[in-house]
């Protein structure tokens, strides 16, 4: 019987913006709100963890910005017939799970449920065997699953076998069968709705990411452009493994890499090399990850940043003071406009490995007239356990590989339509 995991955190409430020339939009309020109710609520749900005591062919799904733009989605196809779902990609889950019909609190799914009774490769999981394939358990000895993430967002439901269809490099598709998933009946939504599921891609037994390969890659262009045809998640031996390689550790799930330093232009960043060791007692460290959008790292290595950014723009531009966050930095102005010729912000990984950012990775356009620095500092997310966060935005415009057996995780700075043939 799979063990419920049980983690929870409190929600943020109503902030407000005070600028003598700024009047924010209802709109804008709720952007900003959910970015950092999300990734907040990602950090603490990673954190909570850490405290909580096959084929030869590629297999590829296309990726998208989600309405609000804080996670990504990918549209896998389930059963026979396949049935299209839209599900969040998430590097730290363990598990594949969906929304089955029939389902409870599933009002604001997006497009047609997965029918289990409706699909001919559908097997369900009894805790006792029954011996032959397509057997019917009782309902008290089917196995259950339930999960619950940070944002108290939940599911739960049986665990069962299916067959996921995947596009291929020759724009053909593929058929993997036998993957056992999460049929999710009873959904608690959290405050970014409109997914039908969790991609979990850890190195745990039932990840998508371990019972295909054993290797993925994931393309993200601009979490911006929700039109892109290009991002992508590859699963499998045709994964994208180039670039700058570094090693990782999986811990508790999650996947954390040797970070050395931070450069701003050419200029390196004064900062202990202790700052991002992992501590005896599993503190600290620094975890990549596809379910956080903003990035987190030590308060001071958030201020030094700070000091930089305010060195470089000046008094060119006017601060914007966010009362219920004042550690997020945000001036009025455009970036693609106002910040041309800003330098490169450069993450140092061990063995050589680098994740550079431009103005759209290390800024975020908060409204058509401000702009925020996507770096927070990890004291704001109430943790003690002070891991940092490598999120989205700072991995746009990259290519990132995994290779669970080895242990490696690779960066390729690429234009995601290059490798979409």
């Amino acid at each position: 019987m799979l063990k419920p995991k049980r983690l929870v955190t409190e929600l943020i409430h109503q902030r407000s913006v005070h600028h003598p020339h700024y009047n924010q939009s209802e709109t804008a309020k709720e952007r900003i709100e959910l970015d950092i109710q999300n990734s907040i609520a990602r950090v603490m749900y990673l954190h909570a963890r850490i405290e909580g005591t096959m084929a030869a062919s590629d297999h590829r799904t296309q990726l998208s910005p989600s309405s609000s733009g804080r996670t990504i989605m990918a549209n896998i196809s389930v059963g026979q017939p396949p049935t299209p779902q839209l599900v969040v990609m998430d590097s730290a889950s363990e598990i594949f799970w969906i929304m089955c019909n029939p389902c409870t609190n599933c009002d604001q799914h997006l497009g047609q449920l997965f029918g289990p009774s409706k699909s001919s490769t559908y097997i369900q999981l009894c805790r006792t065997p029954c011996g032959f394939r397509g057997c019917n358990c009782h309902p008290l000895d089917r196995s259950p699953f339930i999960i619950t993430y940070a944002d108290n967002s939940s599911a739960s439901g049986t665990l069962g076998y299916e067959t996921l269809v995947f596009e291929t490099s020759d724009e053909g598709s593929i058929q993997i069968p036998n993957i056992e998933f999460g049929c999710g009946r009873d959904i608690v939504y959290n405050n970014d709705p409109g997914y039908n599921g969790i991609l979990g891609l850890n190195n745990a037994r039932m990840s998508l990411a371990s019972q295909i390969g054993h290797k993925f890659s994931y393309c993200i262009g601009s979490l911006a452009d929700k039109s892109s045809n290009y991002n992508q998640l590859i699963l499998g031996e045709g994964a994208d493994l180039e670039g700058y390689p570094t090693h990782f550790q999986a811990l508790r799930g999650m996947y954390y890499i040797t970070m050395e330093g931070i450069s701003v232009g050419e200029r390196r960043l004064d900062i202990p090399p202790a700052t991002f060791e992992m501590k005896e007692n599993d503190a600290g460290g620094v975890i990549i990850d596809t379910g956080s959008t903003l990035t987190y790292l030590p308060d001071d290595v958030q201020n030094l940043l700070y000091k930089e950014v305010r060195n470089i723009l000046g008094r060119s531009f006017r601060k914007v003071i966010i009362e219920t966050y004042p550690w997020l930095y945000c001036y009025l102005g455009v970036v693609s406009r106002d910040l041309v010729g800003f330098p490169v912000v450069t993450f140092h990984f061990a063995q050589g490995a680098d994740l550079a950012l431009d103005t759209g990775s290390f800024f975020e356009q908060l409204t058509d007239s401000v702009f925020c620095m996507a770096i927070g500092p990890v004291s704001a997310t109430g943790v003690d356990n002070r891991s940092s966060v490598i999120g989205l935005l700072a991995q746009q415009g990259y290519n990132v590989g995994y290779d669970l057996l080895n242990q490696i995780v690779y960066f390729q700075r690429i234009d995601c339509q290059l490798l979409s043939g």
